[in-house]
């Protein structure tokens, strides 16, 4: 372990500096900045020995000042501080998020909304980048909301406000000097350098209005109806839940519970999208870079489906279709899409390796680190999916390969905090890939070359923020 300072923290695309540590200091690099304490962990077996196997005790979250405090997102799920509440929301989540629940309640709004992305991609083609963010839009909001807007007059459309918070996460994303300087939060928002303070008032504003407008939208509607012919979603299920057990409850229970959905269909709101954004964006361009590799898909699509039908969530898994399988997990871990895992807090004191690491210091796990290296994977920085394939030997047919890491162990967190909505986005991912491989052939504008203006370095060439 080596010690350095608040000044040598980044703020831009950290996890590359962060590897750079590991190359001078070994796994581990201890930063104190402003009297808070950092433990930057660039190795997949310490992440998963102190995530994952301590993780009762690395469980509590990290309050960040910016997008916590100024902002607000402290009462998020992913944010949220280990205790009752959290455990609240993870019940909620986890309810609501399981892969069967997935595939009964929200596999018919995927494929709509793929069936409206693919609509797009034949009249707009090259807005491609634009049209899977609208998509993955609305699908996280109508899982989470049932409705993508209101049917109040002078209502609102809540993919409009998906889209504008997002804007907020991308430009506070990489993180702001008051994160690591917290005494910076005491400057008067009138000041001339403030610019940042006077942004996250208004950004607070916009997250509370969101948060608060859309819940009550889908409660009123629900009890208005009794939920008829409202379709699934987190808020309509969970209130349900919630009020079918109302005669046992108090008034105050009644309220947490409401509160405690709220905040988690929020959650998913604003982290799910983006998750499943990045790794569909990943994707496609992995299959322009990569004619090679798209054929192979093409190819499996075309075995397994074939012309006459659309593809199907029942299509989906490694024994039906490993090459899409493999495909899509070297996409993920080509560019994780979290590329910093949210630092976990332990709850009290712990000796890990002869190292004192004293309760609250903030623990964070480098997953661009762990996808770059290369005693897990063999040219690293090379997109090739076949890396997780072998052949089954009895029929010589494609399976994938359990000896490599998959990305499943290391791009959606460890432990209790582990990200909920991991089946759900995987989900999504595939059902977008397997249809736009399905109905079309990828490939760069006629008269143009990917290499051209393609930036080939994985310095120049990725988003490293940390957004979930």
């Amino acid at each position: 372990m080596a010690c350095t300072d608040a000044f040598d923290m980044p703020l831009g695309k950290a996890p590359l500096t962060y590897g750079k540590w590991l190359e001078r200091y070994g796994p581990l690099t201890w930063v104190v900045a402003s009297g808070k304490q950092y433990l930057i962990v660039n190795d997949y077996e310490t992440m998963k020995e102190l995530m994952e196997k301590r993780g009762n005790i690395y469980i509590d979250r990290d309050s960040t000042v910016l997008l916590g405090e100024l902002i607000g997102q402290k009462t998020l799920t992913h944010r949220t501080p280990y205790g009752p509440t959290w455990r609240q929301h993870r019940r909620f989540l986890n309810r609501a998020l399981m892969a069967p629940i997935v595939k009964r309640d929200y596999s018919a709004a995927m494929i709509r909304k793929t069936l409206a992305f693919l609509n797009a991609l034949v009249d707009r083609p090259q807005d491609f980048l634009m049209e899977n963010k609208k998509m993955t839009a609305e699908l996280v909001t109508e899982i989470s909301y049932g409705m993508i807007e209101d049917d109040e007059d002078g209502g609102h459309d809540f993919v409009k406000m998906h889209l504008d918070i997002a804007k907020i996460s991308a430009t506070t994303a990489e993180g702001y000097w008051v994160d690591y300087l917290p005494w910076m939060k005491h400057i008067p928002p009138w000041t001339p350098l403030a610019q940042w303070k006077r942004d996250a008032i208004k950004w607070r504003k916009q997250y509370d209005f969101a948060r608060d407008y859309m819940f009550d939208a889908v409660k009123k509607q629900l009890l208005n109806t009794r939920g008829e012919g409202m379709p699934a979603s987190l808020v309509r299920n969970t209130l349900q839940e919630v009020y079918s057990q109302q005669d046992s409850k108090s008034g105050e229970e009644l309220q947490n519970d409401e509160t405690a959905i709220k905040q988690t269909s929020f959650s998913l709101f604003r982290a799910g999208a983006e998750t499943t954004e990045s790794v569909i964006r990943t994707f496609l361009l992995a299959m322009t870079l990569h004619p090679e590799a798209q054929a192979r898909v093409r190819s499996e699509i075309d075995a397994v489906i074939g012309p006459n039908r659309f593809p199907s969530v029942d299509d989906k898994g490694p024994e039906k279709m490993p090459y899409l399988e493999a495909t899509l997990l070297e996409s993920m871990r080509w560019n994780p899409p979290v590329s910093s895992i949210l630092p976990h807090l332990p709850i009290r004191d712990d000796i890990f390796r002869g190292y004192f690491i004293p309760k609250g210091t903030a623990v964070v796990g480098n997953a661009w680190q762990v996808s770059r290296d290369p005693q897990l994977y063999h040219q690293p920085s090379v997109f090739n999916p076949e890396r997780f394939l072998k052949r089954n030997e009895n029929d010589g047919s494609l399976t994938l390969d359990t000896s490599v890491l998959s990305p499943w162990e290391f791009v959606f967190g460890f432990g209790r905090r582990i990200c909920p909505g991991r089946d759900l986005g995987f989900q999504a991912a595939w059902i977008t890939a397997a249809f736009v491989l399905w109905a079309f052939e990828m490939r760069a504008k006629d008269g143009m070359s990917m290499e051209d203006g393609y930036m080939a370095t994985d310095e120049e060439r990725f988003n490293f923020a940390a957004i979930s």
